[in-house]
Order: C-alpha cells, then structure tokens, then sequence
C-alpha cells in the first residue's frame, strides 16, 4: 500500500498511541477471533464527530487523520492514527459522542470493530488485558493533553512550535545528529494550529532562519536548538 502523498517517513513510522502490542497475545486473539473487519477507501469516514461510537476499532492497516472542530466550526487537524492503534475506547464505554472526525489518509485501510461486550470479556477474563487498556487510556490522555497545549497558545508562533513539539515527539524520525524528522506537509500544519499556509510559511521561515528547524520536501527538520528553546527534550 504505497502512498506516494504520504505524510511520513518512508523508512519507518512509529507512534506512542494506545497500540495492540499494549495487550497480552492471548487479548489479540480474542478480538480477531470475535471482531468484525471492514475496508475503507481513502477520506471514508471511520468515526464522525458528534455521534456515540457503534464499537472500538483496531486499525490493522493503512493510516486514519483525526479532525475535531474550531469554535468557528473549521477543522483542525488532532494527528494521526497508525497501524495497530486501537480508538474509541473512552468514547463506547462511556456512551459519550466522540470529539473527532476520524477519515482515511490512504487509498485504503482495514480496521477490525468489536463491541463493548467483547471489551469487558476480554478486561475480565485477562487481567493483563485490564492493564493493557488502562495504559492505553493513559497515552490517549497524554495526546489530549498534547493537544490543548497547542490550542491553548495565543500566538501563532506559540502554536505552531507546540505543535512540531507534539508530532515530533509522536511521529518524528530520530536522526543520529539529534534532529528529528518529521514528514508533513504544510497545509497539514496549517490545519493543526488553525491559520492560513501563507501564515504558516512564514512562521517557518522564522524558525529556519533562526536556526531551529530546516525545510524541505513535505518534511520539516528539528534541530537539537528547537526542543532547548522548549526546555523539552527531543523524542527518542
């Protein structure tokens, strides 16, 4: 499933989400044996924002892009989710709509739903599985929070910094220099911090020339500077 406009790395992709390795092996059988899979084509809506979940969803393949909404009712751009990711899991067990637009990123995806029911099976009779979903709430958590740092910044420079922040530390590739590669495009920046391209270029432009970041073809380079400039250090 090669994705030639594909926001990463061709030479690896990670992420710090709620993944199914979380879970004992004896979990993942239970939900491949008792869920359900369906293929989605790209920009095909998975989760719709406003609307209780019908089940939680494991992304066996391809890549989904979360959208929640502005107060001004414009998109803005919350990450990503990757392969093997699980999602919806606050959303169904406490019967509350979700926050997010979920769509595909790629031409195609397959995810694999299973209900509340087979959830509370699997917590009861795997105690490790218990385990296993709470540290997954947890990193659910952590982006929540990562989030309403970027939102919560009043500049736009406040803004697009925390959120290079946040993607680095999410889906940013480690060099052996100390920077960070991070494969995505402007326009998806634009739609993470809520302001025009133009602005974004220009916010870039700033940060390159002051020696934090360097650009080039839909990737963006951190250097050591930037996460000193943070007080945070780079992701490993």
């Amino acid at each position: 499933m090669n994705d030639p406009t594909g926001a990463f790395s061709p030479f690896g992709i990670k992420t710090v989400g709620f993944t199914v390795h979380d879970l004992p092996p004896e979990a993942r059988h239970l939900l491949q044996a008792r869920g359900t899979r369906r293929r989605y084509r790209r920009d095909e809506e998975v989760q719709r924002r406003g609307v209780v979940p019908a089940h939680v969803s494991w992304l066996l393949s391809g890549r989904l892009r979360c959208l929640s909404a502005q107060p001004d009712g414009t998109d803005l751009h919350g990450g990503w989710i990757m392969a093997q990711e699980i999602f919806g899991v606050n959303s169904v067990m406490l019967n509350a709509a979700s926050r997010m637009t979920i769509r595909v990123d790629v031409p195609e995806c397959e995810v694999l739903h299973f209900s509340l029911d087979v959830l509370r099976d699997m917590v009861m009779t795997l105690p490790e599985a218990g385990v296993g979903v709470a540290v997954g709430l947890s990193k659910r958590l952590k982006q929540q929070f990562d989030m309403i740092d970027v939102v919560g910044q009043r500049s736009l420079s406040g803004r697009l910094r925390g959120l290079l922040r946040w993607w680095s530390d999410h889906y940013g590739i480690p060099a052996r220099d100390g920077s960070v590669e991070l494969w995505v495009g402007q326009g998806e920046l634009a739609t993470g911090v809520g302001a025009s391209r133009q602005r974004v270029h220009e916010e870039l432009k700033h940060l390159r020339a002051s020696g934090d970041i360097e650009l080039a073809y839909r990737k963006v380079i951190l250097y050591p500077r930037f996460f000193e400039h943070l007080d945070t250090p780079p992701p490993n």
